[in-house]
């Protein structure tokens, strides 16, 4: 079957374990005719990548358990470091995880959106004000951080993908 998309991040079957997974973030700029459209696809696949987290973790319906993908996780903001420290502590069910995942995604993507009048027309996904640059780099580190426990969970429980009609 094929998919119709726009976005470079997807939910998917691994075909090894049968569990349902999200693609890793794309680490190169999506492709766009102008610097704001590369900016503009960039925060579409954050929304997307986040989203479909949530989705998938709302699914699995796990009880409390640690998040063992922020145990060794700096990032270089001290604000969200701090968030960082009290999630290597906090154990959460899978629609917690969930929740926080879209939460910090969603800061992630309006991080980005809101400051497209400081890009950087060579690196389009980079913004001239460094401190802000290092909030959006973080958030970017604890989402993939949190969608990577997703994962790991979706494969603990081998709870296939839904099919779709």
């Amino acid at each position: 079957m094929q998919t119709l998309k726009l976005s470079r991040v997807f939910r998917f079957v691994d075909p090894g374990t049968g569990a349902a997974q999200i693609s890793d973030f794309p680490d190169s700029d999506p492709p766009g005719d102008t610097p704001l459209e590369v900016r503009m696809k960039h925060f579409t696949e954050i929304e997307n990548f986040t989203f479909l987290a949530y989705v998938l973790s709302h699914e699995l319906g796990g009880g409390t358990k640690p998040i063992r993908t922020v145990t060794d996780l700096q990032v270089p903001d001290a604000e969200f470091q701090n968030f960082v420290n009290q999630a290597k502590t906090a154990s959460l069910t899978d629609e917690e995880l969930g929740d926080t995942t879209l939460d910090i995604g969603i800061n992630w993507e309006h991080f980005v959106a809101s400051n497209d009048n400081l890009l950087l027309a060579e690196h389009p996904l980079k913004i001239s004000d460094v401190l802000m640059q290092e909030k959006i780099d973080s958030l970017d580190l604890i989402t993939e951080a949190l969608v990577r426990e997703i994962n790991h969970r979706s494969i603990e429980t081998k709870k296939p993908h839904a099919t779709r009609s």
